[in-house]
């Protein structure tokens, strides 16, 4: 378990509220837009925890990234969350180690920022940022709830180097089982610590702990979903590609055999906010909330995931458009994305 600066816990009345945002792309020359989005994200969701999804940090965004521009960066664009003594915590996404910075030399800073929950995990598996969070009940301090992060990494090669293959080892095939893409996810040594975490914690309790979990990029199972909007009761918008993993390390396989994950939410496409539900676990996008990067102004947003203290879910999706109106566009004289797709698909 993490050891954590406060101590999160349920309500009295059973509720505890998580807001996910992801996809800043930002540095010093971020757009300011971005901490306004995320002041009206947060003003309105009044979360007790709030997830930053990856792809926090854009090296183009800096000048020049160190310890110091990082955390500038960081306590500038977070400010709404911890002034107002919101916790939060973060996983790293595709693009955050392209920066200038590793993630293992980002992680400190990251934790120096106040609130942050965030730590760098287990040394002996994959990643960085791997770890659980627990939520006590509200009326003694057992785990009534957890929230596992798992670094999902870069790209194909992240393999090939895991696995010492040969470095022209083909990962991605002419004929792709999902959508052809380059990127990475967790390794299997990652699933095998989310397993046995998750069964410690179930022998200590006597009893199975509910959980949700996150990371930046979707699994292969958000693709399969998509693919089957009927079946899995797709909603809200998809207008790209799922780009997940070509190799499935089978976490969604162990959480179905350990039957505590209620949820599994990503960052990572700016131009998706979807969620749908197969074989019982809710799968879901975050939608991108950066004003720096490719993405479609009526999509921009974060989502909202509501835990409950008998073990349920619930969660939507808040498009920031619907807050604060033209605000929310990068140039309201344009619109981003087109005519075509300025349409609100509710969930």
């Amino acid at each position: 378990m993490s050891e954590h600066k406060q101590p999160l816990r349920f309500h009295a009345d059973g509720h505890f509220r998580i807001l996910m945002v992801s996809d800043f792309h930002g540095g010093t020359h971020h757009n300011p837009k971005l901490t306004q989005a995320l002041d009206a994200l947060t003003a309105h969701a009044n979360p007790d925890l709030v997830l930053v999804g990856g792809d926090t940090v854009a090296g183009s965004m800096f000048d020049a990234i160190n310890e110091t521009t990082l955390y500038d960066y960081l306590c500038e664009v977070l400010e709404p969350v911890y002034r107002r003594k919101i916790p939060w915590a973060h996983v790293y996404g595709n693009h955050d180690g392209e920066s200038g910075m590793t993630n293992a030399e980002q992680q400190p800073v990251f934790e120096s920022v106040p609130g942050c929950l965030s730590v760098s995990g287990p040394t002996d598996i994959s990643g960085v940022g791997n770890y659980v969070l627990p939520i006590l009940a509200s009326g003694s301090d057992d785990v009534a709830y957890h929230v596992f992060a798992l670094d999902s990494h870069r790209e194909h090669t992240d393999y090939i180097k895991q696995f010492g293959l040969p470095e022209d080892t083909k990962i991605r095939l002419e004929h792709p089982m999902c959508s052809g893409s380059v990127q990475a996810g967790p390794m299997f040594d990652q699933v095998m610590w989310y397993y046995q975490t998750s069964s410690a914690a179930e022998q200590r309790a006597g009893r199975r702990i509910p959980a949700v979990m996150y990371m930046h990029v979707p699994l292969p199972e958000h693709f399969h979903a998509a693919r089957n909007p009927e079946d899995t009761h797709l909603r809200g918008a998809k207008r790209e590609a799922v780009c997940c993993s070509e190799l499935n390390s089978g976490l969604f396989a162990a959480c179905l055999a350990r039957g505590d994950v209620r949820g599994i939410f990503c960052g990572h496409e700016h131009y998706c906010d979807f969620s749908a539900e197969y074989c019982g676990i809710t799968l879901a996008y975050d939608g991108a909330l950066g004003f720096d990067m490719s993405a479609h102004d009526d999509l921009r947003g974060g989502r909202i995931i509501d835990l409950y203290e008998d073990g349920t879910m619930k969660t939507h999706q808040v498009r920031l458009m619907d807050l604060i109106g033209i605000a929310a566009m990068r140039d309201p004289g344009f619109f981003e994305g087109g005519d075509k797709y300025y349409v609100r698909i509710r969930d």
